[in-house]
């Protein structure tokens, strides 16, 4: 595989620092299902100070060009992002997660990690392995981890550990892929059901989150927008729509 890291000025001292991945797939058969973790790197970038660390790209990540409102253009990438707190967090986010080589970009992400110095990852996505249609959708936290203690720190969050099925493509390959470079990996998921942008599903992730990096994540924006759109899904359901007039031959 094809990569480049192209590194900010110079690297901060770095605290207990943990990784957080946060990239959704572009595909558009499955974006509007399946871009929790977009989500999530979005607010997290909203509402937190972070500045810019290093951006990589590959060519695992989609073959394409992105142009901007003024014309000007730039590689399809990932971008690592540093916040300085109680523990230093390193995000992952930006336009795709991989579509190909995705080992590969597994192993250059990890491998910047760990020479950052990063012990632990957090994966964020979505579960792709539930019912297709769920009419009575309620966020809620499931994960796993690489090791036993990973999966009871889990439980003690709150996170519905996941038993006993597959869990495919990039976000949980790297949570996998970690330990063998010397880090836990945990994965956060959520079930898809809920309409894009997944307000309480998101807020559910952030919620813990914000425990696992020792950070304070606002979600006030989100539950509002998460009371929004049920109603607004509750009254659509409550139209009635009239009887339409027979007319016509076959009427």
């Amino acid at each position: 595989m094809w990569e480049k890291v192209v590194e900010e000025d110079g690297r901060p001292q770095l605290k207990d620092p943990v990784l957080v991945v946060a990239l959704s797939t572009s595909n558009p058969q499955y974006r509007a299902l399946y871009s929790q973790a977009r989500e999530v790197g979005k607010y997290l970038l909203k509402k937190m100070d972070f500045a810019n660390l290093a951006t990589l790209y590959a060519s695992g990540l989609p073959p394409a060009t992105v142009i901007s409102e003024e014309g000007t253009a730039r590689l399809v990438s990932a971008r690592f992002y540093h916040h300085s707190g109680e523990r230093d967090i390193i995000l992952l986010a930006g336009d795709t997660s991989p579509t190909d080589e995705q080992y590969e970009f597994c192993e250059a992400v990890l491998s910047f990690a760990k020479e950052l110095g990063v012990s632990e990852l957090i994966s964020i996505g979505t579960r792709w392995t539930e019912p297709a249609v769920q009419h009575d959708f309620k966020a809620n936290v499931l994960g796993f981890a690489t090791d036993k203690k990973g999966v009871d720190e889990l439980e003690g969050y709150g996170v519905t550990v996941i038993k006993d099925e597959p869990a495919p493509f990039f976000a949980s390959l790297i949570v996998a892929l970690a330990e063998a470079h010397g880090m836990r990996g945990y994965k956060l998921s959520v079930n898809h059901g809920e309409p894009s942008p997944y307000p309480s599903s998101v807020a559910e992730l952030l919620r813990v989150l914000s425990k696992m990096v020792k950070a304070q994540v606002d979600t006030t924006d989100l539950e509002a927008e998460a009371k929004e759109l049920a109603a607004n899904v509750e009254a659509q359901q409550e139209v009635d729509l009239p009887p339409r007039a027979r007319s016509g031959v076959y009427g």
